[in-house]
């Protein structure tokens, strides 16, 4: 029983880890904060391996698991501590934000920043439909909605980043 556990755990891992890391970054902004978040993600789907009925695939679980693990970090202390620590950084004059530095396209930090504007319902639906390439199903069952509203807040979620990208200066179809 422990080996197929460990069997099923080392092919998930496999299978979505790079998926899920994606997933976690574009909502933790940070590697590290990412991969303890998968990490725990694992833990959890391990411990949990016999509750799951299966209902929908691994990896819409796995994925939720992921996106209320984001959630939980986002909300707790630690984060809205080192958002603190960040902010008076930069006030002081010394912020080398490396996630910056990685970003050289002025069009790619448009885009995130505007994805980061949204509010979670919208960001999930965006960030689970177009970055972690799931079916409007999957997204509906991921997050337990029904596969209309999913097509709803997809749509506004959309409106919304192009809403942001126009009035940061964006223009469609150019990269300035």
């Amino acid at each position: 029983m422990k080996e197929q556990k460990d069997a099923r755990l080392a092919e998930a891992m496999t299978v979505y880890g790079d998926y899920l890391m994606r997933l976690c970054y574009t909502y933790v902004q940070d590697w590290s904060v990412a991969e303890d978040v998968v990490q725990d993600t694992f833990v959890k789907y391990y411990e949990k391996m016999e509750q799951f009925r299966e209902e929908s695939s691994i990896k819409t679980y796995l994925y939720r698991i992921a996106i209320n693990n984001c959630h939980s970090y986002l909300t707790s202390w630690q984060y809205k501590k080192l958002q603190v620590i960040d902010s008076w950084s930069k006030l002081m004059g010394n912020s080398i934000d490396p996630v910056s530095a990685l970003i050289a396209n002025e069009s790619d930090a448009l885009l995130v920043a505007a994805i980061e504007k949204l509010s979670t319902k919208y960001k999930d639906v965006l960030l689970l439909f177009h970055f972690a390439d799931f079916s409007l199903k999957e997204v509906s069952e991921a997050l337990h909605i029904p596969e209309n509203t999913v097509k709803t807040r997809l749509r506004r979620a959309r409106q919304m980043v192009g809403l942001t990208l126009e009035e940061g200066g964006f223009e469609y179809g150019s990269n300035s």
